[in-house]
């Protein structure tokens, strides 16, 4: 199921910010330096890495089934090239 998730998570010294994407299927932690969960000290600052971190894939590189958009748009441009066209009927 195409599932996101941002969340926060109360650990030994701080929060942990959470972020599930809809290919991983379970959330997991925003890592910090050394690819270790990186642990906020209050609450918000979590929240503001769940933004940032949903941000940051929602405007990177678009997919579609796994693949992404360019290789859809190269797909488009060979069947659009060469100034050929599909003609379209108005009823």
């Amino acid at each position: 199921m195409n599932h996101f998730a941002g969340f926060t998570t109360p650990v030994v010294g701080g929060h942990h910010a959470m972020l599930r994407f809809a290919e991983d299927g379970r959330a997991e932690p925003v890592l910090g330096p050394g690819g270790e969960p990186k642990i906020f000290p209050t609450e918000l600052e979590a929240l503001k890495a769940v933004t940032e971190g949903l941000l940051r894939y929602f405007n990177g590189h678009m997919r579609r089934d796994g693949e992404t958009i360019t290789s859809a748009r190269d797909a488009a441009e060979r069947i659009f090239r060469k100034g050929r066209t599909i003609p379209v009927e108005h009823r």
